[in-house]
């Protein structure tokens, strides 16, 4: 009967060492699997990975990171909600995993348009920020969700006030200031006269279309009239008036393209190449690369 239980406790100790090691190398595969998902362009089933990684590690440390490269990887995916339920698990399980947080926190509103929210969030990692890659990616993108927000003289300001040169960022953000938007109401009243409305707004390929297209049609319209084709001058001018009419809403929807695309190139001009991303060897720890 002795012997019985010895032999029970020693099979439990042996079970509990064996599983040690099993442990380790279940976790370790599960890293492998999560990077190479990742590698193959495969965020959202990395992501589950790595979620799946911090709900089976004991340390809060080591579950804070796992969630926090999750969250990562759900952000890429356009999980936006997700990926901020991570940030939460992250914080829930370790604190001080706060800042790194913050900054993919700030990416994530911004990826949603949330412009006061990501203001808000860029805001904090500008104060907090430990080093300057961290200072500097969150002034850029401050700055450009300034220019975003029309608030151009603050966006100049923290510009100005980088440690670094930010010359290229301020060149972009006077070429802004220096430019105009479109008025969509002129585009559509040019766009009476056909193509004028694209001209106005810099599409002059368009503008040669529609000009060409609408003469086309016009000149459609007056040979069967001429020869008492009716049914070809009714179906000529029924597609005459929806070019037309298309060349004014044209003019209106070029002009809004036009200061869409001002407005990017200064958002890309500002920001230029910044970005971060783990460096997932470091992992459970989360240390991040910058570049710019």
């Amino acid at each position: 009967m002795r012997l019985q239980k010895i032999d029970k406790g020693v099979m439990a100790v042996a079970i509990f060492l064996l599983s040690l090691p099993l442990s380790a190398a279940g976790d370790e595969i599960g890293l492998r699997l999560a990077l190479r998902l990742s590698d193959e362009g495969e965020k959202g089933a990395s992501a589950i990975e790595f979620r799946r990684l911090g709900m089976t590690v004991d340390e809060p440390f080591a579950r804070a990171g796992y969630y926090w490269a999750s969250a990562y990887q759900y952000h890429h995916a356009g999980d936006y909600g997700v990926a901020e339920t991570m940030l939460d698990s992250a914080e829930d399980a370790w604190p001080p995993i706060e800042s790194k947080a913050l900054l993919l926190r700030a990416e994530t509103a911004g990826a949603r348009t949330a412009r006061a929210e990501a203001g808000f969030y860029w805001e904090s990692v500008l104060r907090g920020a430990d080093d300057e890659d961290t200072e500097r990616l969150a002034r850029r993108r401050l700055a450009a969700l300034r220019v975003k927000e029309g608030r151009l003289e603050s966006a100049r300001t923290l510009l100005d006030d980088a440690p670094e040169d930010e010359g290229a960022a301020l060149a972009a953000l006077e070429t802004y200031e220096r430019g105009r938007d479109k008025n969509p109401v002129v585009g559509g009243a040019l766009g009476a006269i056909p193509g004028m409305g694209y001209a106005y707004a810099g599409e002059y390929a368009n503008a040669f279309r529609s000009l060409i297209l609408n003469a086309l049609f016009i000149y459609g319209m007056v040979d069967t009239a001429q020869n008492n084709h009716w049914g070809g001058f009714a179906v000529i001018t029924f597609f005459e008036i929806t070019w037309y009419t298309g060349s004014i809403y044209g003019g209106i929807d070029a002009s809004h393209r036009y200061n869409r695309r001002r407005l990017n190139d200064a958002v890309t001009g500002i920001e230029g190449r910044a970005q971060f991303e783990p460096e997932w060897e470091e992992l459970p720890t989360v240390s991040l690369r910058f570049a710019f």
